[in-house]
């Protein structure tokens, strides 16, 4: 099962990244020849922020000489004050994108049209080269529920990029039924 990344976390798998409650957050992830390393981003974006999810990658046992192969945000236009269009996301991206020394494509996953205040959104990568996008609406009564969480444990595959761990994280028992392809848009080099 895929490594869920909440607030504030990062993390690596060799297949798949689920993102919980994606509302005014954003999912980046960098697929590698190695895998996917995933960035839940809350909250303004800052020049810490983005070294903190590169040295992350840099510093992973399956990232520093991995080759990159594409680099995604998923986000929704009004979500936050930083996203009132998709300029915007693609102006996010490219500095995620420059902190990591990566010059390949960038694309965007419009979250705008799923229904609810916040969506699940779920990577799945295809060959190392790429990713399948797919989202639902959150739903605290049904996702954010005893059961889908436990012990935060940091280790090689996930730490926090700023602040302390919360005591919780969501595990792997979050449900991908229901899921919904998105087609992300290529962003301008």
């Amino acid at each position: 099962m895929p490594i869920q990344l909440s607030e504030r976390e990062i993390g690596f798998d060799p297949a798949a990244i689920g993102f919980p409650s994606i509302g005014g957050c954003r999912a980046i992830v960098l697929v590698t020849a190695t895998g996917l390393f995933g960035f839940h981003l809350s909250g303004t974006s800052s020049a810490q922020k983005e070294q903190n999810f590169a040295q992350f990658v840099t510093g992973h046992p399956q990232g520093g000489a991995a080759a990159k192969r594409s680099l995604y945000i998923a986000a929704r236009v009004g979500g936050n004050s930083q996203h009132t269009n998709s300029g915007e996301c693609c102006a996010e991206i490219k500095k995620y994108a420059a902190a990591l020394g990566y010059n390949g494509p960038t694309y965007w996953a419009d979250l705008s049209n799923v229904n609810g205040i916040s969506a699940y959104v779920y990577f799945d990568g295809v060959g190392n080269n790429t990713c399948v996008i797919s989202t639902r609406t959150w739903s605290d009564p049904t996702d954010a529920v005893a059961g889908n969480k436990s012990a935060y444990a940091a280790g090689p595959d996930r730490a926090m990029a700023i602040g302390g761990a919360p005591a919780q994280t969501y595990n792997n028992s979050l449900s991908v039924a229901g899921l919904t392809a998105i087609y992300p848009t290529k962003f301008p080099a």
